[in-house]
């Protein structure tokens, strides 16, 4: 079977249990838990995405199996589980419609292909992936970087789960229902407080969301800033189930009485919460961009707005103490092990929409350019080559937020790093080990290509050798510079934790691997000597964890679950000792 999922646009997995979850098949034999997949569903969980059943089974018997197994916290993971003997088609629309997502954001995973088929029927835009897929799903959720690490996502879906049981217990029309909620609202306008998780609303929110305009950061801070010009709220929303924390937000252009932003969340919906604040607003102009979950032709009259209401803890919550982890997949694998109630912000390797694989923004020289130069200059630098894409330049790396940064040296030692002759701008192209300026390498670089596609990039490879100089391999002198540079800028409160590359040599290699153990002794060394100058600089050595071949995946840059979880407990030594307390432990 094809890949037919995307990782990365998933808010659901729906899992099938004989020969998925478990191996056998519970109703006939005795059945085992698969430990990479119970791992996974508490990984997904932690990422803000939610679990579901659709198992031809006993109910009563499938619950019992996990909680006398000692998994009752898995169980507990599962929204909405559909376990009986009725055909999955049905089933499986229901649970989407239940959580109220679209089918395209959802993966459905079972090992019978009729199964599959069934679903996509009832589901046509519905993700799906057979068993054996599994392991390539539980590789790619590290391009998934987003962290919920209080389940707040799992628990309003829990609150929706037991309001929905209620309404089908009193039998009630949903109206009736609606009126016995107690739903209350508060607009509040102190939107520049909570601007992290109205930028996180605008860019996740699709099914209620009328204008689809997507603002950067930057963009959002200029209109809420603007009052003059400008209305902005968002939208607290509580009923007797539970609060929903901010679950909407708008921008009314005041002069032309025209929303910019019109969005709530998923979670709110069917309660009449955008038709009301609609109405509440005189309905201005709208211009509705694409599919809308929703219409606004009624106004409910069982919202009462309130002063104030409370906003959940993870959105109210200023913790002083925030980490910052950064690099590439090694650094993501480690996170699973890892329990802490601390803000833990990530910049890893991801494929955006272009889509192009964006790598480049881990390497050290470029976190030294985006705080170097101006955004005029950066976006001057991505029109000159077709690398680097302005994608690359996007960090929070230099936030003064961050008591504690864990940066990854593995990217510099494996890559190609250019700087330019004239301004000392950096590019970032293939491995280390093949100079693009060298027209030796000319053959190897253009082989790929057809034959009408190389004249071009001939072309484009003399002018950038005319430009840019080979950093190396491994770029020693630039990284050391790039190091200092970034020290210097950091705040002197935050404490810079590098992790060095193994030394012990590994048999399995992929192209542009090739004699890395001697690459990392040789930056090491000099790291090692750096470091030393800095009394809030530490580093880890993945040397010291690497015991045997077995300790490797498919290259000395790739690792096994021991290594990343030795690494895990190495992270939280250091951490504990700089915070001077126990706020990390490894996961239960």
């Amino acid at each position: 079977m094809a890949k037919d999922y995307d990782i990365t646009r998933c808010k659901l997995i729906i899992w099938d249990l004989d020969e998925t979850f478990w191996n056998g098949n519970i109703s006939e034999t005795e059945v085992s838990f698969k430990p990479e997949v119970l791992k996974f569903v508490q990984e997904l969980a932690l990422k803000g995405i939610m679990n579901s059943i659709c198992s031809k089974n006993d109910s009563k018997i499938v619950k019992n199996f996990f909680i006398n197994n000692g998994l009752k916290n898995i169980w507990d993971l599962f929204i909405f589980p559909s376990v009986n003997w009725n055909p999955k088609g049905g089933r499986v629309k229901e649970i989407i419609q239940k959580m109220n997502l679209r089918e395209e954001n959802v993966i459905f995973i079972d090992d019978n292909l009729s199964n599959i088929n069934e679903v996509k029927f009832y589901c046509p835009k519905i993700m799906t992936a057979e068993a054996f897929q599994i392991p390539k799903l539980i590789e790619e959720l590290y391009l998934v970087n987003d962290y919920d690490f209080e389940y707040t996502r799992l628990k309003q879906y829990k609150v929706l789960e037991s309001k929905l049981e209620e309404k089908e217990a009193l039998n009630l029309s949903n109206e009736e229902f609606l009126r016995s909620s107690n739903i209350k609202i508060a607009l509040k306008k102190d939107c520049i407080t909570h601007i992290d998780r109205i930028f996180k609303l605008i860019e996740r929110t699709n099914q209620l969301n009328f204008t689809k305009a997507r603002f950067t950061k930057e963009e959002l801070e200029k209109y809420l800033n603007d009052t003059g010009n400008y209305d902005s709220s968002y939208i607290i929303v509580e009923d007797k189930y539970g609060n929903y924390g901010i679950c909407g937000f708008y921008i009314l252009e005041k002069e032309k009485q025209k929303l910019i932003q019109f969005l709530f969340s998923c979670r709110i919906m069917n309660m009449g919460i955008e038709q009301f604040i609609y109405t509440y607003l005189n309905k201005p102009e709208l211009e509705i961009k694409g599919e809308v979950s929703s219409e606004l032709n009624y106004s409910p009259n069982w919202i009462e707005i309130v002063p104030d209401l409370e906003i959940k803890k993870k959105e109210q919550k200023q913790d002083y103490r925030n980490i910052l982890f950064k690099g590439p997949c090694d650094l993501y694998s480690t996170l699973g092990y890892i329990d802490t109630e601390i803000n833990i912000d990530t910049e890893f390797p991801y494929w955006n929409k272009k889509p192009v694989y964006i790598l480049a923004h881990t390497h050290t020289a470029f976190i030294e350019q985006t705080h170097k130069f101006s955004e005029e200059k950066l976006a001057e630098l991505t029109k000159r080559f077709p690398f680097p894409d302005s994608d690359e330049f996007k960090t929070k790396f230099f936030d003064k937020k961050y008591n504690l940064i864990f940066l990854s040296l593995l990217t510099v030692t494996h890559s190609g790093i250019y700087k330019n002759k004239t301004d000392g701008s950096y590019a970032f192209f293939g491995y280390a080990d093949c100079d693009i300026t060298d027209e030796n390498n000319r053959e190897k670089i253009l082989a790929p290509l057809p034959e009408d596609a190389k004249r071009l990039n001939i072309l484009m490879l003399n002018q950038f050798k005319k430009e840019y100089v080979f950093c190396g391999n491994p770029p020693v002198e630039t990284v050391l510079e790039n190091l200092k540079y970034i020290r210097e800028n950091l705040d002197s409160k935050t404490y810079l934790i590098l992790i060095l590359g193994s030394e012990i040599p590994c048999s399995k290699t992929q192209s542009g691997y090739e004699n890395m153990a001697e690459r990392h002794k040789i930056l090491n060394s000099a790291v090692r000597k750096f470091a030393v100058n800095y009394n809030n600089i530490d580093l880890i050595e993945l040397t010291d964890l690497i015991h045997s071949e077995n300790d490797y995946g498919d290259c000395i840059n790739h690792f096994s679950r021991e290594v990343y979880y030795n690494l895990a407990q190495k992270i939280i030594e250091k951490a504990n000792r700089i915070f001077g307390e126990d706020c990390l432990k490894i996961k239960n």
